[in-house]
């Protein structure tokens, strides 16, 4: 037997769909109104990669005490290192430390510090440690005066460079030794010696070291790459 559906019927399940698919959309439009915004990411920039930072270099330390100079007496005479003196150059003569030592020598009383290479013996007169040339003496303000020693020599600079090929080895413009990325430092001249160096430097540029011959070092004017 068939079973009719009366009007009101259907007029009742009209109504349930309509009512039913109302409230739905409504629950929806409220829950995604309360769902948070995504944030909005910007493209991150390309960063340049950063050059390592420049690494302090550890000095020998050499004996303290009072530094002297010797000059015209001894202009041109034979140094105990076989070269002849020249009271003009940056040398210094010391007890102990090989020829071709770099010696950083700081005068404590004004703060002043200057570079020499140790090309003869001296001096023999108690608590003095180092003999300075005229220049040398000159240029930190040294008679007899109390001075702070620290001393490069050619090995340790070879063993720099037999350990970070790719670095360089330097003295900044305030005579302070540091490491630095080959990339960093553009020459300026051809390698020479350190009086040569020390007389043409500028105020702001660097003074790379380098392995040399016979136990000697190199030296290059330097300064920083605007790459």
């Amino acid at each position: 037997m068939t079973k009719r559906i009366s009007t009101s019927t259907i007029l009742q399940v009209a109504v349930f769909v309509v009512i039913f698919t109302t409230v739905m959309s409504v629950a929806f439009m409220v829950q995604a109104h309360d769902m948070p915004a995504v944030p909005v990411v910007a493209a991150a920039e390309p960063v340049a990669p950063e050059l390592p930072a420049p690494a302090a270099i550890m000095l020998d330390d050499a004996p303290d005490g009072f530094a002297s100079w010797y000059g015209e007496p001894f202009h041109g005479r034979r140094t105990a290192s076989g070269e002849r003196y020249d009271m003009h150059a940056y040398t210094a003569a010391h007890r102990s430390l090989p020829f071709g030592t770099i010696l950083r020598v700081e005068n404590t009383k004004n703060g002043r510090v200057i570079l020499v290479e140790v090309t003869d013996r001296g001096p023999f007169i108690k608590k003095r440690v180092v003999d300075l040339s005229y220049r040398a003496a000159r240029h930190i303000g040294v008679s007899v005066t109390s001075v702070e020693l620290e001393a490069l020599t050619a090995e340790t600079v070879a063993s720099f460079y037999a350990t970070q090929p790719d670095r360089v080895l330097a003295f900044t413009p305030e005579f302070e030794p540091v490491a630095l990325d080959a990339t960093e430092l553009d020459t300026l001249a051809s390698a020479s010696s350190l009086t040569s160096v020390m007389t043409a430097r500028g105020d702001a540029e660097y003074i790379i070291v380098r392995p040399g011959t016979k136990g000697r070092l190199q030296f290059v004017r330097a300064c920083k790459s605007d790459a």
